[in-house]
């Protein structure tokens, strides 16, 4: 059900509901405001306009000679004054920084001119993320969704059709590591240019120039919430320009509570978010400000965490892709010997890719000092990803291991009964008698055990023997590779909670 609410008002300020509050500024001037704080150019020649909105008397300086402003002053414009920004043709770029100034106050305008091609063709993200080619420089407008990088420029452009990822933004000079400099935020509406990449399963443009900025009508204090299991209430911090706000979101866990004006004009908007019963959950809420020219919309993502959902391998992979967290457990079928700790984990219901394991610090690449080996067994948690379509966990955490020792029978059989894990591969004896639970014996060059039940593999329920012989072909004279605890029956010596690895099929001589 997608939920709607709307307030009008010119003007809203509110701050997130914490033990302090923090103070939200939108970047503009009282004496003098623009409506385009960027504007770029092609190599062609070319003009430009602007909306100069001013208290006082203005004018505009520190023009370069390769631009044409006209005009460079006037009176005070309440209502705004069009200046017009022209560019001759060039084949090198020209940047520079125009100095609007008025009743003491100065706007500071970027004015780039890129040398490109003769006409510039805009790209859908879903263009450039579905057909793009890695290498070509493409051009995309929409708006900034979230930052998550403000030294070198790395953030989220959506454009309606997707969201892209950029990684990387040069100033208006050219320079990287310098974004601040261009003074972007969640909520402002772009056009940038850059080549494309492919970083593992993400498409991204890489130190992307920015060609034309249009300033959001509404701002947040944070773009994420943490909401504790149990639920409460919270307030978002907005500040908005447009003639009302509207407030959208598709969540029946969440609902507004109050949105109250100060005396100053501001406005508090409370949530209250209903106990969650089950897995981590979701939900993003749209702020949408406009006026009869513009629209701006920015999102708020609200996180709130739930219980740990015990799943089988089956489960997991048949489970929504979401930010629920699972607990799944099996044994190591494969490590690839990757540092991040990129495994594959094998219960009876079948056998799950894990990419990137966290040590108990959260840190990555620490795999081969966490003292775990491929045969283990192991327990997860871990969200529900997938990769070309491929379910897969991520970032998975360790919840219980288990060692597993590889031993001869003969090893076997003068062990201590304890709840040590033993991985044996033998030669499967006769099966005909092995009946629903699977009681027969194993031998290899050193002796012979008997197996007490054998369970389809880690997790896997008792009396499906002969389900497992019909399903993986195996058959007596194979060689077994099965893993299981040294017990024994009025002193013999047998296997114990026993789960099948694998087999390799022999042939009848």
């Amino acid at each position: 059900m997608k939920l709607k609410y709307l307030l009008l008002s010119l003007f809203a300020f509110a701050t997130l509901l914490t033990s302090c509050e923090d103070e939200l500024v939108i970047p503009s001037l009282d004496e003098v405001k623009v409506d385009m704080s960027y504007i770029g150019f092609g190599a062609e020649a070319g003009s430009k306009t602007i909306t100069v909105t001013t208290t006082d008397a203005w004018n505009i300086t520190n023009i370069p000679e390769w631009l044409t402003v006209n005009p460079t002053s006037g009176n005070a414009a309440p209502e705004g004054t069009t200046v017009t920004f022209s560019v001759a043709a060039s084949d090198s770029e020209n940047a520079s920084e125009v100095y609007i100034n008025c009743a003491g106050k100065t706007q500071i305008l970027t004015v780039k001119q890129v040398v490109g091609p003769q006409e510039i063709t805009l790209s859908t993200c879903k263009e450039v993320i579905e057909n793009g080619v890695d290498g070509k420089i493409y051009w995309v407008e929409g708006q900034v969704t979230s930052i998550t990088n403000t030294l070198y420029g790395n953030w989220y452009i959506n454009d309606g059709t997707g969201s892209l990822y950029i990684y990387g933004t040069l100033d208006a000079y050219g320079n990287t590591q310098n974004f601040l400099s261009l003074g972007l935020a969640v909520g402002d509406r772009v056009m940038v240019h850059g080549p494309r990449t492919t970083y593992g399963s993400t498409i991204e443009l890489v130190d992307v120039t920015v060609d034309k900025i249009t300033p959001s009508l509404i701002k947040a204090a944070v773009d994420e919430v943490e909401v504790p299991q149990e639920g409460g209430q919270f307030e978002v911090a907005v500040l908005y320009k447009g003639d009302g706000l509207e407030i959208d979101y598709d969540a029946d866990w969440l609902s507004v509570k109050s949105m109250i004006k100060g005396a100053d004009d501001s406005t508090r908007v409370a949530f209250v978010a209903q106990p969650n019963p089950g897995g981590d959950r979701e939900a993003v809420i749209s702020m949408t400000s406009a006026t009869s020219s513009a629209s701006s919309t920015i999102q708020v993502t609200v996180a709130q965490v739930g219980a740990i959902i015990d799943a089988t391998v089956a489960e997991f992979i048949a489970a929504a892709e979401d930010a629920t967290q699972y607990r799944i457990s099996g044994i190591i079928s494969r490590d690839t010997g990757s540092d991040y700790g990129n495994i594959y984990i094998k219960d009876a219901t079948g056998e799950i890719y894990i990419y990137g394991v966290l040590d108990a610090e959260g840190k990555t690449k620490q795999w081969n000092n966490m003292g775990i080996n491929e045969g283990d067994i192991i327990t997860v948690i871990t969200p529900r990803r997938s990769y070309k379509g491929t379910p897969q966990g991520v970032n998975a955490t360790v919840d219980a291991h288990i060692p597993v020792v590889e031993a001869t029978v003969a090893a076997f059989l003068a062990a201590a009964e304890d709840n040590t894990y033993y991985r044996l591969v033998g030669t499967a004896g006769d099966l005909s008698g092995a009946g629903k639970y699977g009681n027969f014996n194993i031998s290899d060059e050193t002796g012979e055990v008997y197996i007490y039940g054998l369970l389809s593999g880690w997790g896997g329920a008792k009396g499906q023997f002969e389900t497992l012989v019909a399903e993986t072909g195996l058959k007596t004279g194979d060689l077994l590779t099965i893993v299981g605890k040294r017990t024994s029956y009025k002193g013999t010596p047998q296997v114990g909670s026993g789960f099948y690895v694998d087999h390799e099929a022999v042939d009848a001589q």
